[in-house]
Order: structure tokens, then sequence, then C-alpha cells
């Protein structure tokens, strides 16, 4: 899942969570007399508890595998203002001598031909 499908997940767990409480407040506005005499009120009340149990939990998860998620990504951000700086300094040489003109897929190529090429490490800095 990318970062944005998390944080949508996340969205619908705190709407799901809301639709809960909502429903709750429904339920308790609409009881007459004693509301441990209701059965209707007691089920909705005992289901919207796991579900809200359920519903937390998964939040926890996705919001701990978010957390792992952005510290990988923040990973690759130096080789990617690296590349960044590569990839315009080879697009401005075609500035000084139009002889110096490179495509998109040539760079790409590079790229690929630079990691292939590059020592294998199991460490992120060190790739």
């Amino acid at each position: 899942m990318s970062p944005s499908s998390w944080g949508q997940l996340l969205c619908i767990f705190n709407r799901q969570l809301k639709e809960i409480e909502d429903k709750i407040l429904e339920v308790l506005s609409y009881s007459e007399g004693n509301i441990l005499e209701d059965e209707t009120a007691i089920k909705i009340l005992s289901c919207s508890k796991v579900l809200a149990n359920e519903i937390t939990e998964k939040q926890a998860v996705a919001e701990v595998t978010e957390q792992k998620i952005d510290e990988t990504r923040m990973g690759y951000t130096p080789i990617a203002i690296h590349s960044a700086i590569l990839f315009f300094s080879i697009a401005d040489l075609a500035n000084i001598e139009p002889m110096y003109q490179y495509s998109l897929t040539w760079f790409i190529n590079l790229f690929m031909s630079s990691i292939d090429n590059s020592e294998k490490s199991e460490d992120l800095e060190q790739r």
C-alpha cells in the first residue's frame, strides 16, 4: 500500500468510528425508560463496542505501518537528491553544447545500470 492509501484507510476508520458514535447517540436519545431493558439498544451497543475495538486495533496497526513506511522512504531521500542534481546537470549540458542532449530514457538506463553495477549491501546508508 502506498502512503496515501494508509492515510485513506485511517480516514475510513475514523469515519466508521464516528458512525458508531452517532448510532450510539441515536439509540440513547430514542430509548425510553430503562436502557438496560431495551434489548435492541443493548445489542446495538454490544455490536458497536466490538466494532469500535476492532477499528481501534486496526488503526494502531495502520499507524505503526505508516511510520515504518515513512522511515524507509526518508532513508532514500539522499539518493533522490543526488539523482535529481545529476539529472538536471546532465540536462543542462545541452545549454553548453547542443550535442549533449540526453533523453529521460537514457538517464533512467544510466541510473539502472549504476544500481546494477554498484556493490550490493543490506545497509541502506552503504548502498
